[in-house]
């Protein structure tokens, strides 16, 4: 009776160990299961979020790296036309498939035309390392410009073209200005003239006292202005009436004219300076330099 009751409890022993394993497996196993989801979900939102960064920098559109184009050779073109028209063509190469032409810039001093081409690529662009040839063409701004040799500069490739002529449409000088008189225009920015001592010359610029801009004149010792009816240098002229139109014209700019005489010799100097009296910024390419040699 005794051994028959050992033998149930032993086997119930071994019953409830067995199972008491077996839930042990399953349970070790969900939780590995659970974990194992969760890192799988936490890698795949971290991996979603630095691929997110990623993209917005390359998508960011200002990490470039900017440079200069090698231009091989430039074309100078001058068209039939007038005034005359001057158009460069430059040829080159950028050195792969990623840079592209960023700006062109046009500067001149004086005679010569100075023309910058830049460049840009993306900086950590993987680019094709092949050669692309670029040909630009650029006009020059030669309006008004007197008769000469000048010289073009692209990228440090030269040229030249010769205006045979003035490049300036003659235009009727409203006001008193005597016949055979020498006029002085904003075409001549920075350029010289020579008179004789005694002798008057005309100087004439845009203007327009409706948006509040006035030239202010200096002049060096040996030069001397009238003053107009307004007290100021030089007299202000509106610009002329189309026909048939009775109402003077809003908003339109006319032009002031100084005589000035030269009455020292040697070396002088008119500037002026287009700004508004209450402030000191000028308008843009509001200065004018003009340099008077009196014999």
């Amino acid at each position: 009776m005794k051994t028959a009751t050992n033998k149930k409890f032993w086997k119930y022993a071994r019953f409830s160990t067995i199972l008491f394993m077996v839930f042990t497996v399953v349970l070790s196993g969900c939780v590995d299961e659970g974990q194992d989801g969760n890192g799988s979900e936490n890698m795949a939102d971290n991996s979603q979020g630095t691929n997110g960064t990623n993209n917005s920098q390359e998508t960011d559109g200002e990490d470039y790296v900017y440079g200069t184009a090698d231009v091989e050779n430039i074309q100078i073109l001058i068209l039939e036309s007038f005034p005359v028209q001057v158009r460069v063509i430059a040829e080159g190469y950028l050195p792969d498939g990623c840079t592209e032409i960023d700006k062109i810039k046009t500067e001149r001093e004086r005679n010569i035309f100075n023309v910058s081409i830049n460049t840009k690529r993306p900086k950590d662009a993987i680019c094709t390392r092949t050669i692309e040839s670029f040909t630009e063409t650029i006009p020059l701004d030669v309006q008004g410009l007197k008769a000469g040799n000048y010289t073009v500069n692209v990228n440090g490739v030269n040229g030249s073209f010769e205006l045979a002529v003035d490049n300036i449409i003659q235009e009727e000088f409203p006001g008193p200005i005597p016949p055979g008189q020498q006029v002085v225009t904003e075409a001549d920015n920075g350029t010289n003239i020579s008179v004789e001592n005694g002798e008057t010359f005309y100087l004439r610029l845009p203007e327009n006292p409706s948006t509040g801009y006035h030239w202010e004149l200096n002049l060096t010792q040996g030069l001397n202005v009238t003053l107009g009816p307004d007290d100021r240098p030089g007299r202000y002229y509106p610009p002329e009436q189309p026909e048939g139109i009775e109402q003077p014209l809003v908003g339109a700019g006319g032009v002031r004219i100084w005589e000035i005489k030269a009455v020292a010799e040697g070396g002088q100097q008119v500037t002026a300076v287009y700004k508004r009296p209450s402030e000191n910024e000028t308008a843009e390419g509001g200065t004018f330099t003009l340099n008077v040699e009196i014999a």
